[in-house]
Parts: C-alpha cells; sequence; structure tokens
C-alpha cells in the first residue's frame, strides 16, 4: 500500500533530475512473463529521454542501473501487484508495487511525477480497517483496490500481553492453612474474593477495547482517514462506547474477522466505507459548483492559482482528473508559476505538485472521471 508519508517522502528527496516509471503489472499467470519485457522497453526509453537531457551514454546507463537489475530478478516479479512504479535519483531507486493498475509512462525531470499514484491515495479512495475480537486486533490499510496489514502500526498486542490474570479465589480451592473451620456452614455462604470467572472475562475484554480504541483515537490525530470496525456486535459495541473517532468511524460489520480471508475482508470493509467515500468526493463537486455559480473566490480552476494556493495550505480539498500532464515549474521564494519556456530537465507536472502540497498540508484530494469534472483541476480554498 502506498501511503501519504511515501508520498511525501518522494517530495521531500526529490533531486534535480529524476526518472520516473510506471507499468501495469500482474498477480500471476502467464502474463507475468511480460512484465520485466515491458520493465525493459521502459528503461530503454528513459535512458534516450535523459541522453537529451544531458547525459552521456555511460552516465545515462549508470544512473538506472538499479532499475536494469530488476529485469532479470525472477522472484521479484513472482510477488506484485496491480500495478508497479520505479523512482531513480542516480544514486539508487524506490520501488512501489501498486494495488492499482497503471498505465506505462516514463518520465524524467525534476522530481519525481506522482499523479499516477494518487488513485489510491485520494480522500475518495483510503481508509484503515480494524478487526478486533475478545483476543486480539489488527490494522489494515486498504482502499477500493486492495488490503494490506499495517505491521508497524501501535494498537495493543495481544490481550494476554495486556492483560493481568484472574484475582479470583474460590473458596474451595482456598489455602487450608486459611481457610477457617465452617462446621456445618454451607460453602455457598463463604466469603468470596475478586470477580467471578465470568465477570473477570467480561471486564477484561472491556478493558481491552478501551486500550484498543484509545491507541486508535491517537492514531486518528496523525492520520485523519476513514475507519471501519470488523468486529461481532459485542466486542464492537465496546469498542464504540469508547471511541473518539466520532465520524470518521464509518462503519461497522457485525462478525467475528477470523472467519474471513482477505478477499472477504476487503470486500465487506469496502462495502461498508463505500457510502462515506463516494459521498465526500461527490459533496466535493456540488460545492464547487455551488462556489463557482455565486462567484465565490474560494473556487478556483486555473492551474497557477490552484498551485500557488496548494503550495501556501490553502487548498481544502482538490479535484483532479487523471488526465495529461501540465508542464510547468514552481519557485517557492517569488511564488511564481511558468508552464512555458521550461527547460525539459527542470519542468515537472504542476498537478503532481498541487496534489502533494494539499496532502502535505492536510487537505483531501479526489479524483475524478472525467465526465465528473468540467475542468483538470479545481480547488476548494480554506480561505
Amino acid at each position: 500500500m502506498i501511503t501519504t508519508t511515501d508520498l511525501t517522502d518522494l517530495m521531500t528527496d526529490a533531486p534535480d533530475l529524476g526518472v520516473s516509471l510506471f507499468l501495469p503489472t500482474h498477480v500471476r499467470g502467464a502474463e507475468t512473463r511480460q512484465d520485466p519485457i515491458r520493465l525493459k522497453n521502459l528503461v530503454t526509453q528513459a535512458r534516450e529521454d535523459l541522453q537529451a537531457a544531458g547525459l552521456d551514454a555511460g552516465e545515462a546507463e549508470q544512473f538506472l542501473a538499479p532499475a536494469s537489475e530488476l529485469v532479470g530478478e525472477r522472484p521479484f516479479w513472482q510477488e506484485q501487484g496491480e500495478g508497479l512504479a520505479l523512482f531513480l535519483d542516480g544514486d539508487g531507486v524506490v520501488v512501489h508495487k501498486l494495488p492499482v493498475p497503471v498505465a506505462e509512462e516514463v518520465t524524467v525531470g525534476a522530481g519525481y511525477r506522482v499523479r499516477p499514484l494518487l488513485p489510491a491515495l485520494s480522500a475518495d479512495g483510503a481508509f484503515d480497517v480494524l478487526t478486533l475480537t475478545s483476543e486480539e486486533c489488527h490494522l489494515y490499510g486498504a482502499s477500493r483496490f486492495a488490503l494490506e496489514e499495517d505491521d508497524a502500526s501501535d494498537l495493543p498486542g495481544h490481550i494476554d500481553t495486556e492483560e493481568g490474570e484472574s484475582d479470583y479465589q474460590n473458596p474451595v480451592q482456598a489455602s487450608p492453612v486459611a481457610r477457617p473451620r465452617t462446621g456445618s456452614v454451607d460453602i455457598s455462604n463463604a466469603q468470596v474474593y475478586g470477580d467471578s470467572p465470568a465477570e473477570w472475562s467480561k471486564n477484561r475484554v472491556v478493558r481491552y477495547a478501551d486500550k484498543v480504541a484509545t491507541a486508535m483515537d491517537a492514531r486518528s490525530a496523525t492520520r485523519p482517514v476513514p475507519v471501519v470496525v470488523v468486529a461481532d456486535a459485542e466486542v464492537g459495541g465496546h469498542f464504540r462506547k469508547f471511541s473518539g473517532l466520532g465520524d470518521l468511524l464509518v462503519g461497522h460489520v457485525e462478525v467475528n474477522p477470523q472467519g474471513l480471508d482477505r478477499r472477504q475482508l476487503h470486500e465487506a470493509a469496502y462495502e461498508a466505507a463505500r457510502p462515506y467515500l463516494d459521498a465526500g468526493r461527490a459533496a466535493a463537486v456540488e460545492r464547487l459548483r455551488e462556489l463557482q455559480g455565486s462567484g465565490d473566490a474560494r473556487a478556483v480552476t486555473d492551474v497557477e492559482d490552484v498551485v500557488r494556493a496548494a503550495a501556501q495550505g490553502r487548498v481544502d480539498t482538490l479535484l483532479l482528473t487523471p488526465g495529461e500532464p501540465v508542464w510547468g515549474s514552481y519557485d517557492a521564494a517569488s511564488d511564481g508559476v511558468r508552464t512555458s519556456g521550461v527547460d525539459t530537465s527542470q519542468r515537472r507536472d504542476l498537478l503532481d505538485l498541487a496534489a502533494t502540497e494539499t496532502l502535505r498540508n492536510g487537505g483531501r484530494v479526489h479524483v475524478l472521471d472525467e465526465d465528473e469534472a468540467d475542468a483538470p483541476v479545481a480547488a476548494l480554498l480554506r480561505y
């Protein structure tokens, strides 16, 4: 799963001259043999583009060596998703296996091209899935295309590592030395210490659900994405009682997640999240048209104005189509945008820049179908 952090890292580490390669891949079947051939052809095209940008043949070859080496690595091709993205800076390569298919593409220039990654990151495609039982929890990053477990999450571990043992003492099992003489007193009248096993077990699960809810609340403070909980009615009810996710808790699939395989889990969670995700995109489009109809300056469709607003952190919601790049450059010092006369090695897709800056500054990005959009890009500004 590609994440917003991955995107930010690509932007932060963007080189003066970078190569971005995208190609569709196959999970299984005879088609997998075509994938290394596709990469080889893209490397050939990138080599020509690097030479056109000023590198000699040897420099271009060395620049692309990490990608060329992957062509012949058979194990690498046996573990693919729906798409593959490679980013090279002359010193190494960053590889992202994608849950969404992408078109074959080569871009050489300043920084990296990232817009093909956005369908897996957009506000109507990204959400978290929390599976919770009375004993354990797991967190998954999900999109409309795929689901992958987040092994780095800070959620509580198994309940046995989080909760102590019962302090219940059955009087029949009490120490003979400490047990007073009861004579004919019925054992039911004897004193019992601690909760009964049933009460202890219930309280243990409640406390565990509280800890999981607290951890999810902390996570949402830095990653405010929708969350779907997959848990039976009782355990899920405990979680919801303690959760502070509010509107971000968009669904509860009332089933024991242990009975679902990965595909079933993804399908159930996405169906629960889909109404919320679709509503967000539809509401953004409607809001744009309302603002445009009233002549409100917070609705912007000019590419240069959108780029400036995104860089300044003023974009609340960005609406994009997956269309052609808009080549140009942006200078932060002067807040200047150029769409012509930019050297090939220095140009970048301005819509890439607008999207990454919007996400970096806590905004939302929706990728629209062509029939939903009146322009290649539009922004709803905070002010």
